[in-house]
């Protein structure tokens, strides 16, 4: 399906995005269904197929003349949303790459890939929803998939222990979302997010805030944002390390990507709370730990908890901050997965790594690149997390929010502390007096989010122009 929307200037916009998904599983299905193939060859396909669904949304959607409603006001594409959901189609294309090439520890499975392409679906509606049953209607979308992704291997108990978790937790907060869907009716008598704009523009009525206060804090719960966070710990420690990495980061994204794009309905101080109690926790719990898949569940939940503050103030430095999050992340993770390869007693076939101790790699560049993830997660220049932390600071000292800029200082600092703990044992890595090597496809994946990484500060500033371009 290809929507025309028509002006007075006869322009044309497109929104091929999730029928080209859609028909992507449809295809891939019937393909399975009927050919024993290799599933290598599937996620390959797979990927290629994403590829090109990217290429082409790229091509077919206008940013220039955005700001318009398809099927009914239900969804919205606007200069905010359009670059959120071309980030995530590009994290999913690299998640599911490493799915593409065989690995010691055997993680492959028939329908991964049609499950992350159906999460996908979720994820591209997510930012554009402009109703709230809708909403409840894509989270659970969203979430019933990344609750099948969790437990996919139910060979393992800890990945079936994680999936229902995660899935009585993800059902509470839907709860709230639906709670939330029924108070705004009762007091606006509509869902419909531009009738709620225009709502409070009239009567300034602080009940709609209220009831928007509880839509907030099931996203928070399902993000695993402090006070509601002790949950996702759990689910990321049970999880096989691929899922830790797939949901650590595109739930996240989504979630608060649509709290950033209507962050003009929602009241900051509940932000505010949310920001200080998970910047605290997320600081000082990991230095008790040494559960590696822990601290990292933690390393996320503070990072999210930094970009709060751009949501609140609704300012440029989100896409920046976001931006370095994700190509860190993305290749913290396949660093990590990679570093399977040299684990001779693994904790489990779905987990090999758990400890901060099994850390052990006999091959140098892939210590230094996770140890220079660790550093752009600490904020030392020139890597991409000091020009995200930059920015943020730089954006709350203009808007006066002194205290909070100091607060990411000082709790940045405490965070050193765990970090440098595992930057210390991926030095020891580096007496080791052989090397070994790993899967050339991966070393290829891993070597071209590198040059990025490395080169962040010189695409940034291109980045930089591009969202002005956009906001302008």
């Amino acid at each position: 399906m290809v929507m025309h929307i028509t002006t007075d200037n006869n322009m044309r916009v497109r929104f091929p995005l999730c029928t080209m998904t859609f028909s992507m599983v449809i295809i891939l299905t019937i393909y399975i269904a009927f050919n024993h193939a290799n599933i290598y060859h599937i996620n390959r396909l797979a990927s290629l197929g994403l590829t090109y669904v990217t290429y082409t949304a790229y091509n077919s959607t206008d940013l220039r003349y955005s700001l318009f409603t398809v099927y009914n006001d239900w969804f919205k594409t606007n200069d905010t949303n359009i670059p959120l959901v071309y980030t995530q189609i590009i994290l999913v294309i690299l998640l599911l790459i490493y799915t593409t090439v065989k690995q010691r520890y055997d993680m492959s499975s028939m329908w991964m890939y049609l499950l992350i392409i159906i999460n996908l679906m979720g994820l591209i509606l997510f930012p554009m929803v402009n109703d709230l049953l809708l909403l409840y209607i894509i989270i659970e979308l969203q979430s019933y998939s990344l609750y099948i992704i969790t437990g996919v291997h139910h060979k393992s108990y800890n990945a079936t222990r994680g999936s229902m978790l995660y899935f009585v937790t993800g059902g509470i907060a839907s709860i709230g979302i639906l709670l939330s869907s029924y108070f705004v009716y009762n007091t606006v008598g509509s869902c419909n997010i531009n009738d709620m704009t225009n709502y409070y523009a009239i009567h300034n009525a602080s009940s709609l805030f209220d009831s928007l206060y509880i839509l907030v804090l099931a996203l928070i719960f399902k993000m695993g944002l402090a006070p509601l966070h002790s949950w996702s710990m759990a689910v990321y420690n049970y999880a096989p390390t691929y899922m830790t990495g797939y949901i650590s980061m595109v739930a996240k994204v989504s979630m608060l990507s649509w709290i950033y794009t209507n962050s003009n309905l929602i009241h900051s101080d509940l932000l505010m709370i949310v920001f200080y109690l998970s910047i605290i926790i997320a600081a000082y719990k990991p230095l008790f730990q040494v559960n590696f898949k822990t601290m990292l569940a933690y390393s996320g939940m503070l990072n999210f908890g930094y970009l709060l503050l751009p949501v609140c103030l609704q300012d440029p430095s989100y896409y920046i901050y976001m931006m370095q999050y994700v190509v860190t992340h993305m290749l913290m993770f396949l660093c990590l997965l990679a570093s399977n390869e040299f684990i001779s007693k693994p904790n489990s076939q779905w987990s090999p790594i758990v400890n901060v101790n099994q850390l052990v790699m006999p091959n140098k560049l892939l210590s230094m690149c996770l140890m220079l993830c660790f550093f752009s997660l600490i904020g030392i220049p020139p890597t991409p997390g000091f020009y995200g932390k930059f920015y943020v600071i730089q954006s709350l000292i203009k808007y006066n929010f002194t205290v909070e800029a100091l607060s990411i200082v000082m709790f940045s600092v405490i965070a050193t502390y765990y970090y440098a703990y595992v930057i210390k044992q991926l030095a020891t890595n580096l007496l080791i007096p052989y090397s070994q090597p790993i899967n050339k496809s991966l070393a290829l994946i891993i070597s071209m989010l590198l040059v990025f990484f490395i080169t962040y500060f010189v695409y940034m500033f291109n980045l930089l122009d591009v969202i002005s371009i956009i906001l302008s």
